[in-house]
């Protein structure tokens, strides 16, 4: 019994109860959202036609869409499949959500990587920057462009960026057709250029600050002060041991950008063309797929908590401190 109570007592265990607990309940809120909406699967196949059909056939459709049953069974007939791997079938494209996600997923990670990887090249850079001169013109200058990029909406972004390339130079790469890393990896990358540059813009500032924020607080730390009067230089000083500290909120941070992207990357997937998993609950929010849109944020959902605990896993890495906790 004792031993019972320490396993659950543990902090990976109740982690992951919580993170159970999570899922549970962003799939009844899915489920509820959903069935809020007006309209359902019949009326998004039929039109306006669907008035014309008659009882017999609607009912019938209802059937066979699986909308004659009581809410709560419909729910609990979808997460019984969810929990036995069978996440539902697309109507329109007669793929199971399985099949689509094993197609669309790829996408968005390949994606949101990039993303992070231009973020963390504009705003660690930028951070270190404005934390040399506080309060200086260089500092205020750059938290002025990290305001300016935070203001500027991202599909307003994409669509003047994609626009401007494409009269100036004749240049659009995704009006070709989407072309997988596999499939050509010289077009792929240029494919995902103009995304990856728009969505790390807006992830830049949050890790400008973040950065710019830790620098000076370790500063002023007191083994700081000792290193330097220890005499050590001041280039392995920032370097070494101020910068290195102050990448472990950027750590998280980062974990944290890149959990939203799996799903907040849904504007630039659609203005590039990019068939990832963002796209697939658009599509499946057009064609009212319940189980396609259920299935697909409960599978981004789960993506970010697991990216959460990743996060967790390297900051315990990278922070010794947070071993003995």
């Amino acid at each position: 019994m004792n031993q019972l109570r320490a396993v659950a007592r543990h902090p990976v265990t109740r982690r992951v109860g919580e993170t159970l607990l999570t899922l549970l309940g962003i799939s009844i809120l899915t489920f509820i959202l959903l069935r809020v909406v007006p309209g359902n699967q019949i009326t998004a196949a039929y039109g306006t036609a669907a008035g014309e059909l008659t009882p017999a056939q609607l009912h019938s459709l209802e059937i066979y869409y699986g909308l004659d049953k009581p809410l709560i069974a419909q729910y609990f007939s979808w997460l019984g499949g969810v929990l036995t791997g069978n996440l539902g079938v697309s109507a329109t494209s007669h793929l199971s959500v399985l099949q689509m996600t094993a197609q669309s997923l790829p996408n968005t990670l390949e994606l949101a990587v990039l993303s992070i990887v231009v973020g963390l090249l504009l705003g660690v850079p930028l951070g270190v920057l404005a934390a040399s001169r506080p309060g200086k013109t260089r500092d205020n200058l750059t938290q002025f462009g990290s305001l300016l990029a935070l203001s500027i909406p991202s599909f307003l972004l994409a669509t003047a960026v994609a626009s401007w390339l494409a009269n100036t130079f004749n240049w659009y790469p995704n009006g070709a057709g989407y072309n997988t890393l596999l499939e050509n990896p010289a077009l792929n990358l240029e494919q995902m250029i103009l995304p990856a540059l728009v969505l790390g813009i807006s992830i830049a500032p949050p890790v400008m600050q973040t950065a710019r924020t830790a620098i000076l607080d370790i500063r002023a730390e007191d083994f700081v002060r000792t290193a330097r009067a220890k005499g050590v230089p001041e280039r392995r000083l920032q370097f070494r041991h101020i910068l290195r500290n102050a990448l472990i909120p950027v750590v998280t941070m980062s974990g944290l950008q890149f959990g939203f992207l799996l799903g907040g990357a849904l504007v630039a997937e659609q203005i590039f063309s990019i068939p990832g998993i963002g796209r697939q609950v658009l599509l499946g929010l057009n064609e009212k797929e319940y189980a396609v849109v259920q299935s697909t944020v409960l599978i981004i959902a789960t993506m970010f908590v697991l990216v959460n605990l990743l996060t967790d896993l390297v900051y315990r890495v990278v922070d010794p401190r947070v071993r003995v906790r």
